[in-house]
């Protein structure tokens, strides 16, 4: 029977400390189950990304040529944006946008020209409250590689946010309120404070032995409590 007292105790303490990390497990999974996931990555804010092929007056621009104007070309990539098409060159310094006519290539893009993109892939109603290029210091809601980058944000009831790739014209992603909340609770899921990633970090798999001892704690001291129990109800019946 000394076992018990000192797997209640185990029990006690153990479910003391991580309780309150219990409640933000439930809490947090309950918000990422509830919520449509196509929502949250905001499908119904944007327009359909691939645009045809429109009909020309001339051929393309060479592709050889293009590439022979860069060294250690990774990819090139056919896009159309607003009708008009590009190759998106991709090399050792970054991308690259040509216009896929007459193969000059395209300067990257200013805020108006951001704003204009912004307007073209934005399918809701609101309208811009503002753009600024972010080169450095990004918000947490988008990681640093994707720098620099315009964000351009809306005034509807969402708090949409499109960003978008200054040198290739093209949507890198979107943020919205409700995003922003579901990536909160994702940090308090999985206690990653810093990348908001790392479903291994330490402090996540010390959290989990320390529940694991508790229940195993739990799941021992089942019989102790019931045999309990038992001798209660016994002394009960011999007094009555």
């Amino acid at each position: 029977m000394k076992l018990a007292p000192k797997l209640r105790k185990v029990h006690k303490w153990v479910f003391l400390l991580i309780g309150v990390q219990a409640v933000l497990w439930v809490t947090s999974g309950f918000y990422m189950v509830v919520m449509n996931l196509d929502f949250i990555h905001g499908d119904h804010l944007v327009r359909t990304l691939k645009e045809p092929l429109p009909e020309l007056s001339r051929p393309l621009y060479p592709t050889a040529r293009v590439i022979g104007g860069h060294e250690a070309v990774k990819s090139v990539q056919l896009k159309v944006v607003q009708g008009q098409p590009y190759y998106v060159v991709r090399d050792a310094e970054g991308e690259h946008r040509h216009d896929a006519l007459d193969g000059t290539e395209v300067l990257p893009i200013d805020a108006p020209a951001a704003s204009q993109l912004a307007r073209h892939y934005y399918a809701g109603s609101g309208t811009i409250a503002g753009t600024r290029l972010i080169t450095e210091n990004p918000p947490s809601e988008i990681p640093a590689r994707i720098l620099p980058v315009w964000r351009v944000d809306f005034d509807d009831r969402f708090g949409t946010s499109l960003y978008i790739d200054p040198d290739t014209a093209a949507l890198v992603t979107r943020r919205h309120d409700y995003w922003r909340v579901f990536d909160f609770f994702w940090m308090l899921h999985i206690m990653d404070y810093d990348e908001r990633s790392d479903v291994t970090n330490p402090l996540l798999r010390i959290l989990i032995i320390f529940g694991l001892v508790g229940v195993l704690s739990g799941a021992v001291l089942l019989p102790f409590s019931f045999r309990i129990r038992k001798r209660r109800r016994a002394r009960r019946r011999a007094t009555a």
